[in-house]
Parts: structure tokens; sequence; C-alpha cells
């Protein structure tokens, strides 16, 4: 040995803290190591969450399309099926007042007479 005494020595490690800075390099080269596959991990983590953000926010348009679409059908039904005061009164005077109507539907009335007295 050198005699030099391994108290004073600031180069000589008691062999309990070199055990313990054995053990942290082995831990840091282990973590160093394990570092690509977390960060694959994370990379992977992130992509499904942005695939899967990405799918309900599809999801939520095609909805909102879906109940868009409802909402203009059930517009245009309501406003073709429902008759106004002049709409309704022009639908009846067209079926009822009609006096040319009349007469055609009157000569239609003679000729399938006389058609069927003859036939």
């Amino acid at each position: 040995m050198s005699g030099t005494d391994p108290d004073t020595d600031p180069t000589s490690l008691n062999p309990s803290l070199a055990e313990t800075a054995t053990i942290i390099g082995i831990t840091n080269l282990k973590s160093v190591g394990e570092q690509p596959a977390m960060l694959s991990n994370l990379a992977y983590s992130n992509t499904i969450t942005n695939t899967n953000l990405s799918q309900q926010n599809a999801v939520a348009n095609q909805q909102a399309m879906n109940e868009l679409g409802i909402s203009i059908v059930g517009k245009t039904v309501n406003k073709v099926s429902d008759l106004g005061p002049l709409e309704a009164r022009s639908a009846v005077d067209v079926l009822t007042d009609n006096a040319l109507a009349d007469e055609i539907a009157s000569l239609k009335a003679v000729i399938q007479a006389f058609a069927a007295k003859t036939g």
C-alpha cells in the first residue's frame, strides 16, 4: 500500500460508498439503455391517442351532419304539407269552382252515356 490513511485520502472510498456508487452507475446505465424503448412506447402512445381523437372528431362531425339533414327534411316536409289560407282556397277553387272543368266533365258523361247505349 502507499501508506495513506483511507479515512483521509480523498481518492479512496469507503466500501459501502463504493458499492453505492457502483449501484448508481449500473442504474444510470440501465436507464440510458431503456430510454429508447420508453421513448418508442411514448411515441406509439401519442400516435394512438391522436388517431383516437381524429376518429372521435370524425364521428362528431358525421353526427352533426346527420342531425342537420334531419332538420332540413323536417322543415321541408312541414313547408310542403302545411297549407296556408291562400293555398287551401286555391285548391278548393280548382277542384270545385271551375266552370270549364264542369263542362268537360258533363260532355265526357254524355259521350260515355251514348257509348253505353250503342255498345
